[in-house]
């Protein structure tokens, strides 16, 4: 029975740990609070179990006789966790308002160890024993391999701390493609996976039913329950079953490509319809508490995610740009060729640090200009073959009317959404409604780039669509003449 818990309990009101299953009891609270308890916190909890008022927590805390600072704790914090908690777990309201009822509550909620079980955690035994090491088991699939790994510190750092710190339960990383969702994906689930039991990291490249991922998911979860589990016959009684795994063990699921979910030729983030079952488990995940954690890699923000994420919510978005300057330089020396700071610089930022399409170009210039970054740059030629092949990939994509938006933005610097000038010079046919809904469509899709209320297109796809609009009019004049 001791592998049932992480660690002993240190500190004041330790004997709560005997009767109560405080591990489970502190991941649950955090998940209704979207983070973890603090250390006040969970001192004021263990009195509570322990039978004392806050009174006699207050004297044993803070070595006075006033209660008042523990009562904000309880009725600012804690009492509040516990109801959202309850809530999620029966569906049925619970008001706390006397810490008398919190022991009662909680046992009939099933917190409390049998009397067999908690006879067994006298302290004498907990002092002497070392806490176990939780059994991982982990599934790779068919993850990356990142040995070769530059920068991204920063992004890794605030994922980090929203999967680890802010208990986030969905996390989706955006971006273009080839600037490097997958690989910062694996490098992510590497560097986070000694917080979970459980990692299972799946492509959606080819992507599976609903009913087949969720089957593939459980029969990994639940190995120890083989002889006893029963697969659920539908989606949602499996996403159910599944959601209970999450609550009970602490896992980390990583599902790359989901954009291959998606339907092309409209608006972005909406699911092709034999996919269309996906929307209500990934609303699900986000909404429903509990302790795991699902990151999520596409091309395009899922329009109903996008719908219940926010900066404090559990549920977040973190859109990638390219690589820094001296990240990019770190590739450029491994592929063998050398240029001034100046042409480096040029390069870079032609385009926009995106580590794929520079790898692209860099082999071209190897193999067309003898790694001479000075003769390649004479050419003026942005976009041509695998930079053209990744940007019509991602073209084809689009509806008509965003398209028609690209276009327009290809012909100006920049927008600025508030200016006059913008009604003035609308897409011909277009409502100004209508514009908003195909850019905010275009950032979702990562084609457009917002900084406060201007918009902007990368230079390598402003060049595409120049280069298409001249080959447009030559067409035409050649048809005229």
């Amino acid at each position: 029975m001791l592998s049932t818990f992480k660690q002993v309990e240190s500190g004041e009101f330790i004997e709560a740990s005997y009767n109560w299953k405080l591990e489970k009891l502190y991941v649950d609270l955090a998940s209704a609070k979207n983070k973890g308890l603090t250390p006040v916190e969970k001192k004021i909890l263990r009195g509570l179990l322990c039978g004392y008022s806050p009174r006699e927590i207050a004297d044993i805390i803070y070595k006075t006789s006033s209660s008042s600072s523990v009562r904000v704790y309880l009725s600012n914090g804690l009492y509040k966790y516990l109801e959202v908690m309850l809530y999620s777990q029966t569906s049925q309201k619970v008001k706390i308002n006397h810490w008398s009822r919190v022991t009662n509550i909680l046992e009939e909620a099933g917190y409390k160890l049998s009397s067999s079980v908690s006879q067994q955690f006298t302290p004498s035994l907990i002092e002497e024993s070392v806490p176990p090491v939780i059994r991982q088991n982990f599934d790779w699939g068919e993850a990356v391999d990142t040995s070769i790994f530059y920068g991204r510190e920063k992004e890794l750092a605030q994922l980090k701390n929203w999967i680890i710190q802010d208990r986030c339960r969905l996390v989706s990383l955006l971006g273009m493609g080839g600037v490097g969702k997958t690989t910062l994906s694996v490098k992510l689930a590497e560097q986070v996976q000694d917080n979970f039991k459980y990692l299972i990291w799946r492509s959606l490249h080819h992507p599976p039913q609903l009913a087949e991922l969720l089957a593939s998911l459980l029969k990994f979860l639940t190995p120890e329950q083989d002889n006893q589990f029963i697969l659920s016959d539908t989606i949602a009684g499996r996403t159910t079953q599944l959601i209970e795994c999450f609550r009970n063990s602490r896992c980390l699921l990583v599902l790359d490509n989901l954009d291959s979910l998606l339907q092309p030729c409209t608006y972005a983030g909406i699911f092709r319809p034999e996919y269309e079952e996906y929307q209500e488990f990934f609303q699900r995940l986000g909404e429903v508490l509990h302790q795991s954690c699902v990151v999520l890699t596409s091309r395009e923000k899922l329009k109903d995610v996008a719908a219940i994420e926010g900066v404090t919510l559990p549920v977040r978005a973190l859109q990638l740009k390219g690589l820094t300057e001296v990240d990019c330089q770190e590739i450029i020396k491994a592929k063998g060729v050398t240029c001034s700071e100046y042409e480096w610089r040029l390069l870079v930022n032609r385009y926009a640090g995106n580590p794929l399409v520079l790898k692209i170009v860099l082999t071209t210039i190897l193999e067309l200009f003898d790694g001479k970054v000075a003769s390649f740059l004479k050419q003026n030629i942005l976009v041509f073959g695998g930079v053209r092949e990744l940007i019509e990939e991602q073209l084809n994509r689009i509806s008509a009317v965003e398209k028609k938006v690209l276009y327009w933005l290809a012909l100006k610097q920049d927008i600025l959404l508030l200016s006059a000038a913008v009604v003035d010079e609308m897409p011909p046919g277009m409502t100004k409604m209508e514009l908003l809904e195909t850019l905010e469509s275009l950032i979702r899709r990562s084609l457009i780039h917002k900084h406060t209320t201007t918009f902007k297109l990368l230079p390598i796809f402003k060049e595409y669509l120049n280069q298409q609009l001249n080959e447009q009019n030559q067409l035409q004049k050649e048809v005229i003449s």
